[in-house]
């Protein structure tokens, strides 16, 4: 595969041999799904968000729009500011979701207008994706989806089913909606997941999801950011593979990368042997 790089990779081959080497049934993955399993890119233009979409396209209502552009330029500033300590930017982007849920429950979402952002076409899986879930759902190896998508998980299980990926070993943990008999939102659940808080220890607040993957004590992370390394925290693993995806500023974050992932991928199409790297 090009364009890897390893923090380690005599150790890093040591941990990917342990894994091989050890039944499938001990193992499960970690993974995110926006700029992660999907690309980042798009004739060289960076993909938008799903929310983005919805939020431009003005799919709700105009006063919809100006809300939620409204509490995106208060409170992205605040998510992207290095002297703000984690544990405010946790408490201001719940903050966040809180109230941008509660006005898309307030506009009438419907669960047709996320369809009409996955036809969009604004996802797509990288190269090597498909080959990848293909052979977690023959060997049922949990896929455990852990996303803060601003679309929340009906927007991942629309567009897996719509791609025929959306198998048993697959579950997703995402900000819920609840919806009425005719699929209007009309609630929310307030386990609200945003990018500073999806850590492993999220799974304890699932437990049909936990329980099925507590007894796997190997694991492998894929993630896109540098605050997402820590998503494994509080469970206690035997092997931990950790791959970084670096999407853009290359030259500038390959180092910092490099000392939070075990492999790093650069290039949004090198994901195209993983298979073969992992197993």
């Amino acid at each position: 595969m090009q364009n890897l790089s390893y923090h380690d990779i005599t150790k890093t081959e040591k941990i990917i041999n342990k894994i091989k080497n050890d039944w499938l049934n001990n193992l499960h993955i970690l993974a995110d799904f926006d700029r992660t399993l999907t690309k980042a890119f798009s004739a060289w233009q960076k993909r938008p968000s799903l929310i983005s979409v919805l939020r431009s396209e003005w799919y709700l209502s105009d006063e919809y729009s100006k809300e939620a552009y409204k509490l995106f330029d208060y409170y992205n500033p605040i998510e992207l500011n290095p002297n703000i300590s984690l544990e405010e930017k946790k408490k201001e982007m719940t903050n966040w979701w809180y109230k941008h849920l509660s006005l898309l429950v307030s506009s009438g979402l419907h669960k047709r207008d996320i369809e009409k952002v996955i036809e969009s076409k604004v996802i797509e899986l990288r190269e090597g994706i498909k080959e990848l879930l293909k052979f977690l759902a023959k060997n049922d190896i949990p896929l455990i989806i852990i996303s803060a998508n601003g679309l929340w998980t009906d927007s991942i299980k629309i567009y897996l089913e719509k791609e025929w990926f959306l198998t048993p070993n697959i579950k997703i943990i995402s900000n819920e909606f609840v919806w009425d008999n005719e699929w209007n939102a009309i609630d929310y659940d307030k386990r609200v997941i945003h990018v500073f808080n999806k850590d492993e220890t999220v799974l304890k607040d699932f437990p049909e999801i936990y329980n099925q993957i507590e007894s796997r004590k190997n694991v492998i992370l894929l993630w896109d950011s540098l605050w997402d390394v820590g998503m494994i925290e509080g469970f206690k693993y035997d092997n931990l593979l950790k791959i970084g995806f670096l999407n853009d500023k290359e030259e500038e974050l390959l180092e910092q990368y490099k000392n939070n992932y075990d492999v790093v991928i650069t290039g949004d199409n090198e994901a195209k042997n993983l298979t073969n790297l992992l197993f």
